[in-house]
């Protein structure tokens, strides 16, 4: 049996961490290879006869690569998203695609409380300032009290949840979220946070944290129309994927001054292009995408890989939890799904 990384040199995943990964495979009699290939076609040429696919970053995993590789039954991405793989594809082809759900919650609730503060106290533009030789004292943006604030949530998963601890727990800040999927039986866990529309949340909010998967959906949603509609000294954060925000549409709203601030962990292009506006703005944080990077997350992240693939080689059995592909429970028939 053959496993292949196609992405080796994506950066998020270390040689070390990989062979952690590549002797436990061994010890299921998976062999695995590391691989780095940018197109369909070298996907396709490159892993005829695998059993599985490993995407450390989003690898085009597409309809066209998946029904060239019949041999293919499982694909495992080291995070959360599964936005550059074709589920509905995958599922009608019994392929299983394993995500890592809930693995980096803890340390993107963090990444957003870093932003958020480091945004509201100026130290990212102090700091940037100094080094420049100079000594802005009690200059730039006045500061806004987070204690006054209304927090808004635009998903509320699970890092979405740890964020509303930190900033209600901690600050006592007010919390709105627009999350349509939530249940009644979750709301009722939070009698304190009041689920809004996607249009109170950006008229009501004075910092939206995005914490949403990419679907068609929220592609773009962050748009010209929707920053008009926020608070003119609002803050946006995006831990989640960079094309929920329109980025040309970001820079002309903090050039007109229709939102004050951003925080961004992901973006449209990444690297981003070194001409691109927001590179030259003061009032953004820019991140290489890392949110994920930590400890605790790293830990749990390679332990997760290590288990799911060789487990349903050699015991068949899956947890349902790390099933992107829902519709697959229903045709993969040889697994015990659990």
């Amino acid at each position: 049996m053959k496993a292949i990384v196609v992405d080796k040199d994506y950066g998020s995943v270390t040689e070390q961490e990989l062979d952690t990964i590549e002797q436990a495979y061994q010890k299921a009699g998976i062999e695995l290879e590391r691989r780095h290939f940018t197109t369909e076609e070298e996907i396709i040429n490159g892993c005829r006869g695998a059993l599985a696919i490993l995407g450390t970053g989003n690898p085009p995993i597409t309809k066209n690569v998946l029904e060239a590789l019949p041999g293919l039954k499982f694909i495992q991405r080291f995070g959360v998203g599964v936005n550059s793989i074709d589920l509905d594809a995958a599922a009608k082809l019994g392929v299983v695609v394993f995500n890592l759900p809930g693995f980096c919650a803890k340390e993107l609730a963090d990444l957003a409380t870093a932003m958020i503060m480091a945004l509201i106290r100026n130290t990212v533009y102090y700091d940037r300032e100094i080094r420049k030789g100079n000594w802005p004292k009690c200059q730039y943006l006045l500061p806004e009290d987070v204690r006054e604030m209304t927090l808004g949530l635009y998903g509320f998963g699970a890092a979405g949840k740890h964020l509303q601890e930190i900033f209600h727990g901690g600050f006592g800040t007010r919390i709105i979220s627009c999350d349509p999927y939530v249940s009644e039986e979750v709301k009722k866990q939070y009698p304190y946070i009041t689920f809004v529309s996607f249009e109170e949340l950006l008229i009501q909010s004075d910092i939206i944290s995005i914490h949403v998967n990419l679907t068609p959906e929220t592609t773009h949603i962050f748009n010209r129309e929707a920053f008009r509609k926020m608070k003119n000294h609002a803050m946006i954060i995006n831990t989640s994927r960079g094309p929920v925000i329109d980025q040309k549409d970001l820079a002309w709203a903090l050039q007109n001054g229709e939102i004050l601030y951003a925080g961004l962990d992901t973006l449209e292009t990444e690297p981003i292009h070194q001409e691109d506006p927001l590179l030259h703005m003061d009032n953004v944080i820019l991140n290489p995408h890392c949110g994920s990077y930590g400890a605790g997350s790293k830990k749990e992240q390679i332990r997760m890989v290590c288990e799911l693939l060789p487990s349903a080689v050699t015991l068949g059995r899956i947890p349902v939890r790390n099933v992107a592909d829902k519709k697959v429970l229903a045709v993969a028939t040889d697994y015990q799904f659990v």
